[in-house]
């Protein structure tokens, strides 16, 4: 699966804009962030749909939410919220 590209990211201004905000990531690329050094989120595109891949916060492998909706959004970027928290307290 293709990493999403400038046009598509540009479909999620806010969200990277939330992510960006977050004071335990930091962005690596565009649409490319890290915790602690690691891999934490990067976006994809598929089919004409936005994904996002989420580290686990027991640090084995990604989830993958859809992005498309500002529902979607809005539950990826609270779940990374928590899950950057959590990791970086670790």
């Amino acid at each position: 699966m293709a990493h999403a590209g400038p046009d598509a990211l540009a479909k999620l201004q806010e969200l990277l804009r939330q992510l960006r905000a977050v004071p335990q990531l930091r962005e690596k690329q565009p649409g490319a962030f890290q915790l602690v050094g690691q891999a934490f989120v990067q976006f994809h595109e598929s089919d004409g749909r936005l994904h996002a891949d989420l580290k686990k916060v027991s640090g084995a492998g990604f989830d993958r939410y859809p992005v498309d909706t500002a529902p979607e959004q809005r539950k990826f970027v609270d779940d990374a919220k928590r899950r950057a928290a959590k990791i970086a307290d670790e």
